[in-house]
């Protein structure tokens, strides 16, 4: 059996790998949301059907479709996500993350994710930067490696997605990581840019820092669920 996520539900997430329950550490996903989310199926489903979508990520969905999914997780109602265009669903998981009270690359690390960033060799780096990563929350970390494992599918496929890994990371990395502390909008500016720098490397080299393990999850969205709906491009 591949991995499983079966929902992001209060302080902390449950994930079982290969029959192998990981007992997360002080995970921070999330705890200001009361639904239930199906990590898993949103993850498959833009897995296998977010590399061949122009824009997403950055173009907007319908907002009242949006509304109208979370009303129905927030009251236990099954949502068939795979019934719903493939951008709607990139909209989802935006939300999901933004949501993790302390991020997903854990505001408490935020100073050495920027001092791993000023390594000046590649290799020093990335090894530093994997000494970061060593110390995420179990759940933090696995659901990290599938993020940056889609993320890398879509900016490879960028004659069709119309997005590099540099256009995902400046829409998503607010989404990621934040200073642990407010800032003045000048200096807060210069930080986002810091962070959109950082997950940007992390998608070139998520398979270098993480390693791709991500088979499974991939597998199970392609075996069982249809493509979602695909509208016509804006563009």
């Amino acid at each position: 059996m591949g991995l499983q996520l079966p929902f992001l539900q209060g302080t902390s997430i449950s994930i079982t790998l290969w029959q192998e329950r990981a007992e997360p550490r002080a995970s921070s996903v999330p705890n200001d949301t009361s639904s239930p989310v199906p990590a898993v199926d949103l993850l498959a489903l833009l897995k296998a059907h977010g590399p061949s979508m122009e824009g997403i990520f950055r173009l907007s969905a319908s907002e009242c479709a949006s509304r109208e999914i979370r009303e129905a997780l927030d009251s236990g109602v099954p949502v068939q996500l795979e019934n719903h265009p493939v951008l709607l669903l990139a909209v989802l998981l935006k939300d999901l993350l933004w949501k993790i009270p302390s991020k997903l690359l854990d505001v408490q690390l935020y100073e050495e994710w920027m001092r791993a960033m000023e390594k000046t060799s590649r290799q020093e780096r990335l090894a530093a930067l994997r000494e970061v990563a060593s110390k995420l929350p179990e759940a933090n970390l696995l659901l990290l490696r599938h993020l940056l494992s889609l993320l890398s599918s879509i900016s490879k496929n960028v004659a069709t997605t119309k997005m590099t890994a540099g256009n995902l990371a400046i829409c998503l990395a607010p989404n990621l990581l934040s200073p642990p502390q407010e800032l003045p909008l000048d200096v807060l500016a210069q930080e986002i840019g810091k962070v959109t720098q950082l997950v940007e490397f992390l998608i070139y080299h998520h398979e270098e820092l993480l390693g791709e393990q991500t088979a499974g999850l991939a597998s199970a969205g392609d075996e069982e669920t249809p493509s979602p709906q695909v509208p016509k491009s804006d563009f």
